[in-house]
């Protein structure tokens, strides 16, 4: 009963909170699902250590307001205050975005006509509650378009934002973003960066790269030089990676679409690489904020048998001895320590201890080998890190 209860209260389906409950006492469990509902505090930008330093990119965030610190524990890591909560009221004039869209209004994001679900009544100019599909409030705003032109048009700025339960800093429309200096990526996908810790001559596969956040880290720690092959099967996420790339002026990017489940009989020049990124597909039962959770069962299991797929794939495509950077955004121990299991008993990998290890250890016998960032301990999204060798 006490399950189903905090399933209730936080929104969240009975088959995410059981995944939470095979390896968290009940105390946590709650703990982690109010995190969950919440942003960090800190919003974390990697710097591109090829154009500046963390120390020059907060100068120049300051002189811009905003309050910059270096973290100093990573080489190029910087991060910004998140403020809030803030109260936001429900108008009468109400604007119903899509999930993601509202999650990212809930962080003071601007309102696009292709994330709104339904808008009646509503005319351009009216102040207007921006909430998500079961109703809960993200945000206030004014309609920049009439209720009916938001759902058709499906392009176009349909809110634009003033209060939203919290602030996360823009910086994606600075000089400082546009001249490639920072990316945007949250602190354990920084720390998997450095835990690979790819060496300037390598030949790099990263299997599921959009947007390109791992793959540029590891062009950007690769000097420059070697080949990082970024791989996904969308022609535009393709074309946000190449974007990404060249904004930050990484030439050894080299972007590609493809099935990276059968890259190693379709990409035959990528057999023998030195390391491997494989963050795949998952249920994101880490991602942050989540306002409400409905992944069922049969879901958890899909994801853990298909991103089995890809491990398949990373052992083929890599040389005797090398590395396999295993991450995901969830929680759950089906798609993360009993993944490497299946990976080490199936597929002729040995986990390697992680250099950098800021996080708690894993599960299933796997200790210190496995590093886990828990929302309620960490303050970031709930993530998960292996380094895998092949041998």
């Amino acid at each position: 009963m006490m399950l189903e209860t905090l399933a209730a209260r936080h929104e969240f389906s009975l088959a995410a909170v059981k995944q939470l409950a095979k390896l968290y006492p009940i105390i946590r469990v709650e703990s982690i699902l109010t995190s969950l509902k919440m942003p960090t505090r800190r919003y974390f930008l990697r710097v591109n250590t090829l154009k500046a330093t963390p120390t020059e990119v907060v100068k120049e965030l300051r002189e811009l307001g905003l309050d910059a610190q270096v973290y100093e524990m990573l080489p190029d890591a910087i991060f910004l205050p998140v403020k809030g909560p803030f109260p936001v009221k429900r108008l009468n004039k109400v604007v119903v975005a899509k999930k993601d869209a509202a999650e990212s209004v809930y962080q003071g994001a601007n309102l696009y006509a292709s994330g709104v679900l339904d808008a009646r009544k509503v005319k351009e100019g009216d102040k207007v509650s921006v909430v998500n599909p079961r109703g809960c409030v993200a945000a206030e705003g004014v309609a920049m378009m009439d209720g009916d032109d938001m759902v058709t048009r499906k392009r176009g700025l349909a809110v634009l934002v003033d209060t939203s339960v919290y602030k996360v800093p823009s910086v994606r429309e600075l000089d400082i973003y546009k001249k490639g200096l920072i990316y945007d990526q949250s602190f354990p996908s920084i720390i998997a960066g450095h835990i690979l810790s790819p060496k300037p001559d390598w030949l790099v596969i990263d299997m599921c790269a959009a947007p390109g956040g791992k793959a540029t880290h590891a062009a950007q720690l690769m000097g420059g030089d070697g080949r990082v092959i970024a791989v996904d099967r969308s022609r535009g996420r393709v074309d946000k990676i190449k974007e990404n790339a060249m904004r930050l002026g990484l030439s050894n990017v080299e972007a590609r679409v493809a099935d990276s489940r059968y890259l190693d009989v379709l990409e035959d020049d990528l057999v023998g690489a030195d390391a491997v990124i494989l963050d795949p597909p998952c249920s994101a039962l880490g991602v942050r904020p989540n306002l409400y959770y409905e992944k069922e069962e049969r879901e958890f299991q899909a994801l853990t048998s298909y991103q089995r797929q890809f491990l398949g794939v990373a052992a083929k495509l890599l040389r005797r001895g090398g590395l396999l950077l295993y991450s995901t955004c969830t929680l759950t121990l089906e798609e993360n320590e009993h993944n490497v299991l299946y990976a080490v008993e199936h597929y002729g990998f040995r986990p390697k201890r992680q250099t950098v290890f800021i996080g708690t250890t894993g599960f299933a016998g796997l200790t210190s080998h496995v590093q886990r960032f828990e929302p309620d301990i960490h303050d970031t999204p709930g993530f998960f890190i292996a380094l895998l060798e092949k041998i």
